[in-house]
């Protein structure tokens, strides 16, 4: 019941494309015509609808009751004397400073060699999940929503000290035990870590040393990546910057061309439509792809992709036929695009607590991003100039206008 709602909400508002300005008494007023779409407007409404649908249909049925997020407690790695490659991981606990009697509490990867737990070790089974990628791990202690209910978890209470123990491409490395963070009691004494937390593990020739962050990090649940640290501080900023120096770089450049007066108020008025959509795709779904993200977030990377195609996809196959049209179709598109798509992330992402560990790393996201919307920016600002600027010339300007953002932004918020 759900989709075909969504459905009707979508199909209906492309019956809402068409705007006119009318003047009367010195006011501008606007009038929306519920006009008979053209059969390119059905073609992406259907379209962007059917990807909607294919999405929802992989992920789990939405829960009224969504369980509490488990306990998460971040590790990042720093090397003191070059880069080693980690190849397994263990937690380990200890019940005094000697560990004489360690009990592995979770693994990831393979730990071998001389100085890890073999499999004959006694292992914990309270349902934690330990997932690694570059220099970042996440420990997930999910006991509350891991047990069958007719298989209860062990009564035995967790130690009060942990260790870990890294096989990295050259040699295994132990660090010395050390206490978890007592700060924070729950009733469930069968959590290994009493509270989310985050710990730096420093590791050098011979050892490992672990230390707890004083502060606790924003992500203990959720999204980490360096472009939502960046989102956090910057992003209404950054807009505002964005479209400000793409603004001043295009006019120039217009005006370094002679363009007629027409074409340079509408390539300055497209330079501020397309940024509606094509800055969130840089600052969600290129996020959205690197490790350690929610299903939520990824969801709405990549209703934030589907918005901006759409726009693209209209504004090439019926590119409207004044400024004011052009207002109105990119506000509607923008609008009832991020409605319909944060709808249906929040229906399809909630309730799932888990991160996925994989994804693209910061490195080669970031340049990917870049790449995109200068091709995205190009293929519209050419697209709606109607053949008055080829797509050279159209990527010209945006590879100028966006080296030129990306620049300022480094220079200012840095």
């Amino acid at each position: 019941m759900r989709y075909s709602f969504l459905g009707f909400i979508f199909i209906a508002s492309s019956y809402l494309y068409e705007a006119m300005w009318l003047t009367k008494d010195g006011y501008v007023l606007m009038a929306w015509k519920i006009l008979k779409p053209r059969k390119s407007m059905h073609i992406l409404a259907i379209a962007l609808m059917s990807l909607f649908l294919a999405i929802s249909c992989f992920v789990n049925p939405v829960r009224a009751n969504a369980p509490p997020p488990p306990q998460m407690n971040w590790f990042t790695l720093t090397h003191t004397s070059g880069h080693k490659t980690l190849q397994g991981l263990q937690i380990v606990e200890c019940s005094n400073a000697n560990c004489d009697r360690p009990v592995l509490v979770v693994q990831y990867g393979e730990c071998r060699d001389t100085g890890c737990l073999t499999n004959g070790a006694q292992a914990s089974s309270r349902g934690e999940r330990l997932d690694c990628f570059d220099d970042r791990c996440l420990l997930v202690d999910d006991i509350l929503n891991s047990f069958p209910i007719n298989e209860p978890p062990s009564k035995e209470p967790p130690k009060p000290l942990f260790r870990m123990i890294g096989q990295f491409s050259d040699r295994v490395r132990m660090s010395p035990p050390i206490p978890k963070d007592t700060s924070v009691r729950y009733k469930n004494e069968n959590l290994s870590f009493p509270s989310d937390g985050s710990w730096q593990v420093e590791v050098t020739d011979d050892a490992m040393r672990i230390v707890q962050n004083a502060e606790k990090d924003s992500y203990s649940f959720g999204s980490y990546s360096p472009f939502q640290q960046y989102k956090d501080r910057i992003f209404w900023r950054g807009w505002l910057l964005t479209i400000l120096s793409e603004l001043l770089v295009a006019a120039i450049y217009m005006w370094w061309r002679k363009a007629s007066l027409p074409l340079f108020g509408k390539i300055l008025l497209v330079i501020v439509m397309v940024n509606l959509f094509s800055y969130p795709v840089v600052w969600s779904f290129f996020p959205s792809l690197e490790p350690f993200q929610s299903a939520m977030t990824r969801y709405f990377g990549i209703s934030s992709l589907a918005i901006a195609l759409l726009f693209g996809l209209t504004m090439q196959v019926d590119p409207p036929a004044s400024l004011s049209k052009l207002v109105f179709s990119a506000l509607t598109i923008f609008i009832g695009g991020n409605i319909l798509g944060g709808l249906i992330s929040i229906l399809c992402g909630y309730g799932r607590w888990d991160l996925f560990a994989q994804g693209i790393p910061y490195r080669f996201a970031m340049p990917a991003s870049e790449v995109f919307v200068i091709v995205y920016e190009a293929w519209v600002i050419s697209s709606l100039s109607q053949r008055q600027l080829s797509f050279a010339q159209a990527s010209l300007i945006s590879l100028l206008t966006n080296l030129t953002s990306l620049s300022l932004g480094i220079i200012i918020f840095r």
